[in-house]
């Protein structure tokens, strides 16, 4: 088990709770996932900067599909944006 730890606003207190490793795991690349929208800032890292709008939207809305595929793979909805 792990202690993983979380703020809680109303409180403002650190709140910890016992989360197995797979369930970390699963967490910290749903996190990585949901950041993409940051990660692509760069655009000519990603070829973002070669794509027609078009082309860039597609890109896009299958990025968002298989982030979902993936978070329902764990278990989850959807996943979710930082």
């Amino acid at each position: 088990m792990i202690t993983e730890a979380k703020f809680n606003e109303d409180t403002k207190q650190l709140e910890y709770k016992k989360i197995t490793a797979k369930t970390w795991a699963q967490d910290f690349l749903m996190d990585l996932i949901s950041q993409y929208n940051y990660r692509l800032e760069n655009r000519g890292l990603h070829g973002l900067d070669k794509m027609t709008e078009k082309e860039e939207q597609q890109c896009m809305d299958q990025l968002k599909k298989q982030a979902d595929r993936i978070a329902k793979m764990f278990g989850y909805t959807e996943h979710w944006i930082s």
